[in-house]
């Protein structure tokens, strides 16, 4: 059976933004128990999101085999990374913010979309 179009393939995506945002939260956690004076939890969450990354990683190598689950492009190689990342940043900017600031804008939140 194929992995691309598979159920697999969806679970596979889900874990890895799963995992994904898991790590930048913990780092973001770490950051904050930094301030706080909490060194001790900071080195906890940094050593837990770094756990995270692994996992992620491992969900992204599968999914090599169906292409990046952001743009669908192949991934695996440097120059077909590359592709894909530019893609990746080329939506955020042209697409994905500006319709977000609007939608923050129209909602009154202006602090936000800006």
């Amino acid at each position: 059976m194929e992995l691309k179009g598979s159920k697999t393939e969806d679970n596979l995506k889900a874990a890895f933004a799963g995992e994904s945002q898991a790590n930048r939260r913990y780092l973001y956690f770490a950051q904050k128990a930094d301030i706080e004076g909490y060194n001790d939890v900071a080195a906890v969450f940094r050593s837990t999101a770094e756990g995270e990354t692994g996992h992620a990683h491992g969900h992204l190598e599968y999914l090599e085999a169906c292409g990046d689950p952001a743009t669908g492009l192949a991934i695996g190689g440097t120059s077909d990374n590359l592709k894909a990342a530019v893609a990746g940043e080329t939506h955020e900017y042209t697409d994905m913010y500006p319709g977000m600031a609007k939608t923050a804008r129209d909602e009154g939140f202006d602090e936000i979309a800006d």
